[in-house]
């Protein structure tokens, strides 16, 4: 996209690419927390010196993630397709928050949480790398690439991961990793939950 056409779609769609961009947000600071810190993370769980813990956790999060997406491919109407990666990021978005009040309450081992959270999280993280807004582009019918959108969610993206970080580093020191993580991950599971479906709504309005 040259510099009007930019500025034109953003004119149309801002709103709806605004709770995108913040959902996403979110998303890669907790995304980031969780892969960078995964084995202070395991130890608090109880698994120090358990290597074999990130084959078995990572495994099923990459198998269910490759599968749900994969099957996007099937959708060949972009506005149909536009709003199944809403639903499967608004899905994603749930299973993080409640997989953690689950594990919380004592209803799942270690294990079960992490592969459960981790796989709503990068149903919901992953889309954004490409599929959603290559499918917003077709949907509006807007001349142009899906660049200018990803670029813009990365850059904003890995500036709350830079503040998720530095936050628990600066303001909540005492905290321990894993309950910070609990806690971004509840929050971060209904913010963006709610920031989801309002997007859902948007875009379902405007490109009636």
């Amino acid at each position: 996209m040259y510099a009007a056409q930019r500025r034109d779609f953003l004119r149309r769609y801002g709103f709806g690419v605004l709770m995108l961009v913040l959902a996403y947000v979110m998303l890669t600071a907790l995304r980031d927390f969780r892969d960078n810190f995964a084995a202070e993370i395991w130890i608090e769980l109880g698994y120090e010196g358990v290597s074999s813990v990130f084959t078995a956790s990572e495994l099923p999060v990459a198998a269910i993630s490759l599968a749900a997406l994969g099957a996007l491919m099937l959708l060949r109407d972009n506005r149909q397709a536009l709003m199944a990666i809403h639903a499967i990021t608004g899905f994603g978005l749930a299973l993080i928050g409640l997989s953690t009040v689950a594990f919380q309450h004592g209803l799942l081992a270690p294990l079960p949480w992490m592969i459960a959270s981790g796989a709503g999280l990068y149903l919901a993280y992953t889309p954004f790398n490409a599929m959603l807004f290559d499918r917003l582009i077709a949907a509006t019918r807007q001349v142009g690439t899906a660049g200018f959108l990803i670029y813009l969610a990365d850059a904003s993206g890995y500036l709350g991961s830079v503040v998720l970080t530095l936050t628990r580093n600066l303001a909540t020191v005492s905290m321990p990793w894993l309950s910070f993580f609990m806690a971004s991950a509840v929050w971060s599971s209904i913010i963006g939950c709610v920031l989801t479906i309002i997007s859902a709504v948007y875009f379902s309005r405007k490109l009636r």
